[in-house]
């Protein structure tokens, strides 16, 4: 029950006690990362002697592990069957619309390198929530907010719903230009007192202005996710409150 109310799922706590129980599940598992546990042979001439210790950090890694390896559907329905239990309100937020909690969970999933985020369902609401104008905290800009307002301003009179990622981003490195800011990080790097910021910095400007975060993931992916509106109307919220 501990492990339940925590958020570990059941497919990662039988994956790691399988690495506790048998000492060549780690290497049959790196050979067959996709496969269903149950293929697994399990030995008992495998089995420490000694005994084990319970390792927790381990378990948070196996986890991660074994989270990113599932599809959006599948974290989607074992995310609100844990809500469901035990954060009713955040299951009101990921039932509300099933489709836009999907698209969230779907980034960095498939491929040969999957985002590894979440290690528990608890995490989730950390991970996400700005996602949902509910959850969404006003941000702490270490900038002044005069700069601020001026970038805010300057990436609004440019933001286009139909631009691709490579446009959008040049166009982040445009307003980092038109406020001295430089795009050559190498450049930076050697002489940093020579610049008095650079587009990393803007870019965390427009994420706080738009997540209420200095970390999350991929910036244009999470405004097409958002919406052209609700990005819109996010950074005209902050632009009046500076």
């Amino acid at each position: 029950t501990y492990y339940k109310g925590e958020g570990f799922p059941v497919q990662a706590m039988r994956e790691y006690l399988m690495t506790v129980l048998n000492s060549n599940f780690e290497d049959w598992r790196r050979a067959n990362p996709d496969a269903d546990i149950e293929s697994f042979k399990f030995s008992p001439k495998k089995l420490n002697p000694a005994g084990s210790l319970f390792d927790y950090a381990k378990l948070v890694d196996v986890s991660k592990n074994v989270i990113s390896r599932m599809d959006a559907e599948t974290v989607y329905t074992l995310l609100l069957q844990w809500a469901e239990e035990f954060d009713a309100d955040f299951a009101k937020l990921l039932c509300a619309d099933p489709d836009y909690t999907k698209a969230i969970l779907a980034i960095g999933r498939g491929g040969k390198k999957p985002r590894k985020d979440l290690a528990t369902w608890q995490e989730a609401k950390p991970y996400m929530g700005f996602f949902y104008d509910e959850l969404l905290t006003a941000p702490e800009f270490t900038f002044d907010a005069a700069l601020v307002k001026t970038v805010l301003e300057k990436y609004l009179a440019s933001f286009d719903a139909a631009d691709d990622s490579g446009t959008w981003f040049n166009k982040v490195k445009a307003i980092t230009e038109q406020i001295g800011f430089t795009t050559d990080m190498k450049a930076y790097k050697q002489n940093p007192d020579a610049f008095p910021g650079t587009v990393a910095d803007v870019s965390t400007m427009l994420r706080q202005a738009i997540t209420g975060k200095t970390n999350s993931p991929d910036l244009y992916t999470v405004t097409r996710i958002l919406g052209y509106e609700r990005t819109v109307e996010r950074v005209k919220s902050i632009i009046a409150s500076l």
